[in-house]
């Protein structure tokens, strides 16, 4: 019988960070060691304020210390937007420090870029602006086929903030990367996966499904190999080729102990 309970609670959703501090943005729940944070402000096409940012940070840091999650999905409450990027209505102090807004998320995206174990978007609706550089800082992405993405932010007079500029150019090169950002028009699904924008297209009713077997997947593996994969991948990315294979050298060491490979081919003595 405990066997029994045990398992009906693993398949069961419960709330995380809500006993203490609840959150009033975000939805926090652990399904199957799969964290799903879903931004809660779908009256507001789930856009980011300065209160959505303070809390996606203090929820990735309470994730990382949290044993039972294995993995992340990142989703938008109501269906109709993933995220249509920074409200500037709760964000902008527009008299204040702006720039303080935008170093806050980008240290956010960065923090869940760099997260320790696998983190993957369920796109559905909107992602623009501040939305795509959410997506963007994930590591994989499922997206409805409907979606609508992309960077419009030059079209109103300024520029991406949260990563933009400078991860679109390492993913889909400065051509493609000056075509998105420059004209700032809507893309496809199709259009995003062709750039190396997003992982993978799916119907509408199927992305939160399809992000959490991928993200199960991923959880699956193991967990230090995950972690030395992501930081290899991260910090090569930002040196030579010689650095990041000094990196990686590093990490495989790592890797290697931890994976007890070595004691398993040792020879055995009787």
């Amino acid at each position: 019988m405990g066997a029994a309970c045990s398992a009906r609670r693993a398949g069961e959703k419960r709330r995380l960070g809500g006993e203490k501090m609840p959150y009033e943005h975000l939805i926090v729940e652990l399904e199957n060691n799969i964290a799903i944070v879903t931004i809660n402000r779908h009256e507001r096409r789930n856009t980011l304020g300065a209160k959505t940012i303070s809390e996606l940070d203090r929820a990735f840091d309470e994730l990382a210390a949290n044993d039972a999650v294995t993995s992340v999905v990142i989703a938008g409450a109501g269906g109709k937007s993933f995220c249509a990027g920074a409200d500037l209505e709760e964000g902008f102090d527009l008299e204040g420090d702006v720039r303080g807004f935008v170093r806050a998320g980008q240290a956010v995206f960065q923090k869940i870029e760099r997260f320790p174990k696998p983190v993957v978007a369920a796109v559905t609706g909107y992602a623009f602006g501040g939305g795509f550089e959410l997506m963007l800082s994930c590591d994989m992405s499922v997206v409805a086929d409907n979606a609508n993405l992309g960077q419009p932010e030059v079209g109103r007079g300024v520029i991406p903030g949260w990563g933009g500029t400078q991860k679109i150019p390492r993913i889909a090169g400065k051509n493609r990367a000056m075509e998105v950002l420059l004209l700032g028009n809507r893309m496809r699904p199709e259009q995003a996966k062709e750039f190396g924008l997003i992982n993978r297209v799916v119907p509408k009713d199927d992305v939160l499904k399809e992000a959490k077997d991928l993200a199960a997947r991923l959880g699956r593996q193991p967990a230090h190999a995950v972690r030395l994969i992501k930081d290899a991948v991260l910090r090569g990315g930002q040196g030579s080729l010689e650095q990041g294979l000094e990196i990686e050298a590093d990490n495989f060491a790592e890797a290697f102990k931890l994976s007890g490979i070595a004691e398993k081919l040792k020879p055995q003595t009787e």
